[in-house]
C-alpha cells in the first residue's frame, strides 16, 4: 500500500530523517603525534633521511601479508604504476570495467594502450568473467579488475582465465582496502593491487595511494617508475634513467598519517559492516530494490551500501526517486562513475586526450568503437543503481531512519 501523498517530504510532509547523520573525528591524537614527529625531524622527504615512507610500506606488507609495497601520490598514480609494472606499453590492450572512476582508465590512456571495456555482471557490478574470456586477444596485456564499492569481484575466475592466456591482472582496490575473499585480502590475488588513500576513502592521508605485489622484479620497476625512473638507493649523479618515470612519490608527512590510519582500518571496517547489516535488515524485502550481496566466503569493505532499482516497478525514473530521497534527508549516490559510463566520456568517444586537441584523435583510439549494445548489463545498472551512504560513525538511529525513508519513497512511487 502506498504512503499517502501528504506524507512525502518532497510534497511538504515530515522528512523520515529527524536528526543529521552522526559524525566523528577521523584524525586524532595518533595522526597529530605522527605528523608532529615528522615536522620535528626536519626530514619531509624519504630521499633525504626520512624514514616514514619506508616504515608505512613495511606496515602495508605486514597488514596485507605481501612482500612488496610501493607508496605513491594517489590511487590514479597507483593504477598507472601497476600498469607499467605489468609491462603494458603502447599498442597493448587492457580490459577494464566500463563503470568505475576515471582513475581506473587514465593510466591505460597514459601508456597509449587501448582500453577494452567489458560488460559487468549484476551480482558484483564488476567484470563478467564470460565476457572477459571472449574479449582477450593476442594484444591483451592486462586486466584491470575493479572491486566496486568494496564488494569483491570474481577475482578467482578472472585469474584463472588470465593465467591460461599469459595476461596480467591488476586489482583496483581503491574502494576495497582489506576486503576479503576466502580469508585472503583483495589485491593479493592478481599480479598487483592498487589502492587509494585520498580523503573520500576508508583511510586517508589527504592524497595518496600504494601498490602491492609479490613479484620482486615488478616491485623494482614500480619503485623506479614512481621516482622519475631513478634507480633506488643510488646517489644523484651515480645512477642512470633507463625508462620514463614520473614523480609519484609520497611525502613523509603523508606516510606518517597513513601509518596511523592503517592501524584503525580493521576497526572501522567492522563498524561499517555492522551498520550495513543493520540497515539491510531494517529495510527487509522491498519490491523493486535489490541490495548487492557480497560473494560467498567474502568480506565487503562497504565504501557504499550498493543496490539497484527495478524501474519497471515504479511510476517515475531514478532521478525523481533520488530527489525524493534527498527531501527525506537521506542523500544517495546516484552513480558508479563520475560520468554515466567511461566509454561515453568525450575523451574516449572522440579519442582526443589533450585540452586543445591540436593533434586530433590519438592513433590508438581512432579505431576503438564502443557500442552501448555491447554492454546491456552496464547500461541497465547505471540507470538504476542507487547506493546508500555508509560510515563507521553512523548510528542505529541513522540505520532505522534511512530504512524508513527508503521504504517510504519506494512504496509511494511503486506501481
Amino acid at each position: 500500500m502506498k504512503a499517502r501523498k501528504e506524507e512525502m517530504a518532497i510534497n511538504g510532509g515530515k522528512p523520515a530523517k529527524t536528526v543529521p547523520y552522526s559524525k566523528g573525528t577521523r584524525f586524532g591524537q595518533e595522526e597529530e603525534a605522527a605528523a608532529l614527529a615528522v615536522i620535528r625531524s626536519q626530514k619531509l622527504w624519504y630521499k633525504q633521511g626520512g624514514t616514514r615512507v619506508k616504515a608505512v610500506e613495511e606496515a602495508i606488507c605486514r597488514q596485507w601479508g605481501i612482500k612488496h609495497a610501493i607508496t605513491v601520490s594517489s590511487g590514479t598514480a597507483a593504477v598507472h604504476t601497476a600498469l607499467v609494472m605489468c609491462g603494458v606499453e603502447p599498442g597493448d590492450e587492457v580490459i577494464v570495467n566500463p563503470v568505475t572512476d576515471w582513475g581506473s582508465v587514465a593510466g591505460i590512456l597514459a601508456v597509449q594502450a587501448k582500453p577494452v571495456f567489458c560488460d559487468i555482471e549484476e551480482d558484483t557490478y564488476s567484470l563478467d568473467p564470460a565476457r572477459v574470456k571472449k574479449a582477450i586477444t593476442s594484444k591483451t596485456r592486462a586486466i584491470v579488475l575493479v572491486h566496486t564499492s568494496g564488494y569483491p569481484a570474481r577475482i578467482k575466475e578472472i585469474i584463472e582465465i588470465a593465467r591460461a592466456r599469459n595476461v596480467k591482472v591488476i586489482e583496483d582496490c581503491a574502494q576495497a582496502p582489506l576486503a576479503m575473499l576466502d580469508g585472503r585480502p583483495l589485491g593479493t590475488f592478481g599480479d598487483a593491487g592498487a589502492f587509494s588513500t585520498n580523503d573520500s576513502k576508508h583511510i586517508s592521508c589527504g592524497e595518496g595511494g600504494f601498490v602491492i605485489t609479490g613479484n620482486a622484479e615488478m616491485a623494482n620497476v614500480g619503485l623506479r617508475f614512481r621516482d622519475k625512473g631513478y634507480e633506488p638507493e643510488r646517489a644523484r649523479g651515480s645512477g642512470d634513467v633507463a625508462f620514463l618515470g614520473f614523480n609519484y612519490r609520497m611525502s613523509e608527512l603523508s606516510a606518517a598519517v597513513l601509518d596511523a590510519q592503517l592501524k584503525k582500518l580493521p576497526g572501522l571496517l567492522a563498524k561499517r559492516e555492522a551498520y550495513a547489516q543493520k540497515l539491510i535488515v531494517a529495510v527487509g524485502n522491498l519490491d523493486g530494490y535489490t541490495f548487492l550481496k557480497p560473494l560467498p566466503n567474502s568480506r565487503c569493505a562497504y565504501w557504499f551500501i550498493q543496490g539497484h532499482l527495478d524501474l519497471r516497478r515504479f511510476t517515475v525514473d531514478k532521478s525523481k526517486i533520488v530527489e525524493a530521497m534527498y527531501a527525506e534527508g537521506i542523500p544517495v549516490w546516484p552513480a558508479l562513475s563520475p560520468v554515466r559510463t567511461l566509454y561515453g566520456c568525450t575523451a574516449i568517444r572522440k579519442g582526443v586526450l589533450y585540452p586543445f586537441g591540436r593533434t586530433g584523435a590519438a592513433d590508438f583510439l581512432k579505431k576503438a568503437k564502443y557500442d552501448k549494445k555491447d554492454f546491456p548489463v552496464a547500461e541497465r545498472i547505471v540507470d538504476s543503481v542507487m547506493p546508500l551512504h555508509c560510515n563507521e560513525f553512523y548510528s542505529d538511529q541513522d540505520a532505522m531512519e534511512t530504512a524508513a525513508g527508503l521504504r517510504k519513497v519506494l512504496e509511494y512511487y511503486h506501481v
